[in-house]
């Protein structure tokens, strides 16, 4: 009866070990996003856009996606972006669907030289609706790049209306020192 007694005890005691080993739940991972207005992650935002994923490159524990952008808000950014986000979404990982257009709200990379082609995308960031980012994120801007070149007053080009006023002036100051020249003619004669 002894026997029945130490072994019971000891079964009990390793179904109680298994049991318990069993009920402690394992590391979970998963996103976790502070409940922001849209208002506050836009302004926190460094760029927003609207473009198009066109290729992604899968690494380790990140995954890029190059962007063709349509247009853009907060800044102006390039017509062609890569956009670097963690590869799960439990990480807080954006998935975009190659061929589909949809909003991105970026951040500045933290590591590296500044680069206006290189991003950032949170799931936290973009959880917002379309309507709010147009209620909040100012006025579209073009990319750069994106522009036609009779349009792009980018560095070293100048607009048409600047060169109209180059020439306009041009000629009054002919016409000025043409004058100026008739007039002392005739005082000496």
């Amino acid at each position: 009866m002894k026997k029945m007694k130490v072994w019971h005890a000891v079964v009990a005691l390793a179904v109680g070990f298994v049991g318990t080993v069993l009920a402690v739940p394992g590391t979970a991972h998963a996103c976790s996003c502070v409940a922001l207005a849209p208002q506050s992650v836009i302004e926190q935002s460094d760029a927003v856009v609207l473009g198009t994923a066109v290729e992604v490159r899968e690494e380790t524990n990140s995954r890029t996606y190059v962007v063709e952008v349509k247009q853009s808000y907060r800044q102006r950014v390039p017509a062609r972006i890569e956009v670097r986000t963690p590869s799960q979404s439990a990480a807080c990982g954006v998935e975009l669907t190659l061929g589909q257009e949809r909003f991105l709200v970026l951040s500045a990379p933290v590591d590296g030289p500044a680069d206006p082609t290189h991003w950032r995308a949170s799931l936290c960031s973009n959880l917002m609706s379309a309507d709010d980012i147009h209620a909040y994120a100012g006025a579209s801007l073009a990319p750069v790049g994106a522009l036609d070149s009779a349009n792009d007053d980018g560095p070293g080009e100048l607009s048409a209306g600047v060169i109209a006023g180059i020439v306009v002036g041009a000629v009054g100051g002919l016409v000025v020192l043409a004058a100026a020249g008739v007039a002392v003619a005739r005082r000496f004669r």
